[in-house]
This record gives C-alpha cells, sequence and structure tokens, in this order.
C-alpha cells in the first residue's frame, strides 16, 4: 500500500516541510481563528454605513418636509400671455386681481450722427450720458485718431455695468452708435441734457448730438386695487412669496390663484414614509436572529425611539392646533392619514385622508411636521427654534428680559427688539422678537417630528454619535486583534524556523550514518 507520505528528502526521503506545517497547524489555527474576528469586525463596520447611510436619508428626508415639501406652492394664472408667476413657501395661500398698465422699459439714445463706417475716425472728445435718476456717466478719447469704435469700447470698458453701447448700420452704409441703459425705468431714461464735446474730426459724427429714441419706463401694475409701480418686469416684492414675470400690457383684470401643491405634498411625505421603512428594515436585518448586530440593545433603542416619534402624539402640539371653538386639530401623524402596521411597524399612507386634511387644515400639518409657536400677545413671538428640540410653556417678561420655563428663570440678551438664549442654556439658538414691553406673556412651543427625527438620528449618526464611538470601538478592537495576529504570527514562524533546524540536523545525522554504512559495507567486501 502507498505510503501518504512523500519521502523526498535528501537522507530520510521525508517531506519534512509537509511534517513542519502539520505539527504547526494547530498554532496556525489560531492565526486564522483571529484573522476572522478581523474580517467579522469589517464586516460589522460596513453595517454600521450602511446603517448610518438609512438613517440619513430618514433624516434627509425629514429636513425636507419643511420648505421643500409642505412649502410647496402652485400658481395658476388667468392668461400666462399676460404675466406668469411662481410662489415659494412664503406665499400665502389666496386669489389676486392684477391688471398690468405697462411694461418697463430700458431707455435709448443715439449719439451723433450716422457716419460711413465704424473705423471712421472722430477725433479727441468728451461724451455724457445723464439719467433722469441722477446717475451721470462720462468717458473721455484723447487720441486725435480716435474712431467711432473706439467710442463704443470706451463706454463698455467705464460703464459696461450700466450702459450697453453699440454701432448700429442704420441703413445700408450708414452707422451709427445707440446707447441703452441696462436697467429698464423711469429713472434710468436717458436725459436730453446728456452731451459731447469735442469729436469734431468727423463732420458727420458732429452734426447730431444725443437723442433719446425710446424713453425708460416703470412696470405699472394693479394689484387688488392698489397701484403698484417698479423699475423692472420681474416682480418679487408685492405679494408674499411671489414672483410677477410680467410679459404684456392688458386693461383686461387677470385672476391669480396660489394654492398648496397637494399632490407634491403627498409625493414628499411618501418619500419620509420611503426612508422611515427602509431604516426599520435595515434596524430589523442587523439586529435580528442572525444578524451582524444581533441582540445590539442601541440598534433597538433607536428603533423604538424613531417608532415613538412616528406613533405618539407630537407634545404639546394640542396647545397650537387650536381650531374656532376651541376645538383641539391635529396631534398626531394617524389623524392625517398615516398608518402603522402591527407587526412590522411600518408606515403607510391613505392618500384621501391626507389629502382631505391638507385641503382642510394644511397649517396643523405644518406644525405636526415643522413646529409651531402661539403667543399670547401679537407683538412678541417666536424667531427661531433652539438647537434641540423643545416642546412646552414659556413666560416672557420683555421689560426685565426674562424667560421662566418649568419654574426656572433665565436671563436673555438683548439685541434691539431680539431676545435670545445664551449658549450656556438648554434653549441655546431659541430667540424672540420683542415690539412690546409686557410683563407677563405667555408662549406655547411645540417641536415638530421632523426636527425630532433629525435631532435623535444625529444623536447616533452624528461626529460624536452613538455610531461613532461605536465605530471607534471596533477599530480599537480590530488594532488588538492585529496585535495578536502579529504575535501569534511571528511565533509559528520562530516555531517553524525551530523545527526546519531540528529536522536539518537530523537530515545531517542520517546522511552522516549512510556514509558510514556504505564506507563499513565496502570494507566489508574485501
Amino acid at each position: 500500500m502507498a505510503s501518504p507520505i512523500n519521502f523526498s528528502g535528501a537522507a530520510s526521503g521525508l517531506d519534512t516541510n509537509l511534517i513542519i506545517d502539520a505539527l504547526l497547524s494547530v498554532k496556525q489555527q489560531k492565526v486564522s481563528a483571529l484573522k476572522s474576528k478581523v474580517s467579522t469586525l469589517n464586516l460589522k463596520r460596513s453595517s454600521l454605513d450602511d446603517l448610518k447611510g438609512v438613517l440619513n436619508s430618514l433624516k434627509d428626508k425629514a429636513d425636507k418636509l419643511g420648505q421643500n415639501v409642505l412649502g410647496k406652492r402652485s400658481t395658476q394664472v388667468s392668461d400666462s400671455d399676460i404675466f406668469t408667476a411662481t410662489a415659494d413657501s412664503n406665499a400665502q395661500v389666496g386669489d389676486y386681481s392684477i391688471v398690468v398698465n405697462n411694461l418697463a422699459q430700458q431707455s435709448t439714445a443715439t449719439v451723433g450722427g450716422k457716419v460711413a463706417a465704424a473705423s471712421e475716425i472722430i477725433g479727441a472728445g468728451t461724451l455724457t450720458i445723464d439719467t433722469d435718476g441722477g446717475n451721470s456717466y462720462s468717458v473721455t478719447l484723447t487720441d486725435p485718431n480716435s474712431t467711432l469704435a473706439d467710442l463704443r469700447q470706451a463706454i463698455t470698458d467705464q460703464h459696461g455695468a450700466a450702459l450697453n453701447a453699440n454701432v448700429i448700420e442704420v441703413t445700408p452704409g450708414q452707422f451709427q452708435l445707440a446707447v441703452t441703459s441696462k436697467t429698464a425705468g423711469a429713472n434710468q431714461n436717458i436725459a436730453v441734457s446728456s452731451n459731447y464735446s469735442g469729436f469734431s474730426t468727423s463732420a458727420n459724427f458732429a452734426a447730431s448730438g444725443v437723442t433719446n429714441t425710446q424713453i425708460g419706463e416703470d412696470a405699472d401694475i394693479t394689484v387688488d386695487g392698489i397701484n403698484i409701480k417698479r423699475t423692472s418686469n420681474k416682480i418679487d416684492d408685492v405679494i408674499s412669496g411671489v414672483t410677477l414675470q410680467l410679459k404684456q400690457e392688458s386693461a383686461v383684470t387677470q385672476s391669480l390663484s396660489v394654492a398648496v401643491n397637494n399632490d407634491d405634498v403627498v409625493k414628499g411625505l411618501q418619500e419620509f414614509a420611503d426612508a422611515y421603512n427602509s431604516a426599520l428594515d435595515k434596524i430589523n436585518e442587523l439586529s435580528g436572529i442572525g444578524g451582524r448586530f444581533s441582540g445590539d440593545s442601541s440598534l433597538r433603542n433607536i428603533k423604538s425611539e424613531l417608532q415613538k416619534i412616528a406613533t405618539r402624539f407630537v407634545s404639546n402640539v394640542d396647545q397650537i392646533n387650536q381650531r374656532e371653538g376651541g376645538e383641539t386639530g391635529f396631534t398626531a401623524l394617524s389623524q392625517i392619514g398615516f398608518k402603522t402596521d402591527q407587526k412590522t411597524g411600518k408606515l403607510s399612507i391613505d392618500t384621501t385622508v391626507l389629502k382631505d386634511a391638507l385641503t382642510d387644515h394644511f397649517d396643523e400639518v405644518v406644525n405636526l411636521f415643522g413646529g409651531g409657536s402661539k403667543s399670547s400677545n401679537a407683538n412678541i413671538s417666536v424667531l427661531t427654534s433652539p438647537i434641540t428640540p423643545f416642546s412646552g410653556a414659556i413666560n416672557l417678561d420683555t421689560i426685565n428680559d426674562t424667560a421662566t420655563i418649568g419654574g426656572q428663570t433665565y436671563n436673555l440678551t438683548r439685541n434691539g427688539n431680539i431676545l435670545s438664549f445664551g449658549s450656556d442654556t438648554p434653549y441655546d439658538g431659541l430667540t424672540f422678537t420683542a415690539d412690546a414691553a409686557v410683563a407677563s406673556v405667555d408662549i406655547q412651543i411645540s417641536a415638530g417630528i421632523s426636527s425630532q427625527f433629525k435631532d435623535r438620528i444625529n444623536q447616533y449618526t452624528g461626529f460624536n454619535g452613538v455610531f461613532s464611538n461605536r465605530k471607534e470601538s471596533l477599530n480599537t478592537e480590530e488594532r488588538r486583534l492585529n496585535g495578536e495576529i502579529d504575535k501569534a504570527s511571528d511565533k509559528v514562524e520562530s516555531e517553524r524556523t525551530r523545527l526546519t533546524r531540528i529536522f536539518a540536523r537530523a537530515e545531517q545525522a542520517i546522511s552522516n550514518l549512510q556514509a558510514l554504512q556504505n564506507s563499513i559495507g565496502a570494507q566489508l567486501k574485501f
């Protein structure tokens, strides 16, 4: 029967390397086990990055629920040939009547008479362009060989931000300099007092002065019976949050309607729900049986906290969402069409219920997600929210600049009519507009779902969050294991070296014995 050992040693015929590997296999198993642990750590680190990614995606969707989703506005005009309109999140929902009485236009003037070519020499001189608004633009050419093209270039170089200059071929073989104000409006109209002196080399050019050929005019519109004039056909400071682009004059009254874009809002809220569900899926995958963080308490905690935010009543929003007659409005997502699966915890949306909520009580939906506030004094209100979400009651004293929360009084910092908490308080970032001196003002604040999601996720994925600490712990463990791998590998190699020397000496001894045997055998033959 053939032996499983390869007898290939120089003296003994044994495969000594195979024998050494077999003797070292137990020690090598320890190295392999340590390397397997490092691989597991790398998989855990990668899984943390994946979880961080889906949580940050949820945070991003929650963050965009404000202006990007609930701030969506749609506009509709009766005749888009007359004007168009766009609206941002600050636009108030409503209907407006608009008449475009006059379009804004720039002013144009010709300078000098017609010449045979742009290269015709007009000589040295000074041109001054005045506007009805009091602006004055002068250029001076000192070279007696200056051309009409040189004058045009000088205007562009020195006053290109305000004036546009061109040499135009008005009729075949006849060229004239035209100057146009870059800004429309009556105050940019080129005045008849504009003039030039010198430029006497060309009789044709010197034959005429500065002539206004197009008068600068203001845009003139009537909005809900109020007459308004502006220097541009793009008007964004008349209706809050709405930009009008005037296109054509018309004596006919046009209508503008600004409304909530319910379809876009529903789409954005669905994307938020999808991101929430993806976060739950990833947490379940990693923390469930067989997961890389099976039984991990921190993952269970974040899942629990996210579910609480999504399913519980929004703290103190009942004080904000008050309807006429004292009825309390929406206080939870479940009231506006969000449903929670009892087994998976995932969210789904009844879009019919949601659209009804958006139509009937849009502001309440905004307060659910974005938070809100209510003040007992119309002249005193919340300006900015605190860095850390806060819900509760505050009593302000705008005479002594103090705020009392939960029985504790804080001194506020005043800057004009702005009162703010200090950075050393739990309410850093919370500011108020105080346009009245009042000893006692009650303010109710509710932190919306959006800010709660962002704050809670930041506690896990932020720079000093739980995941960063966990990742550093994994890095520390990996460094420890790599140190053990190095030590164990060194021991394996050291033992390999020792065994190699032993087998080498044994081979040498066998070789010596074989030589002696051969020598004795040769002598016996004689």
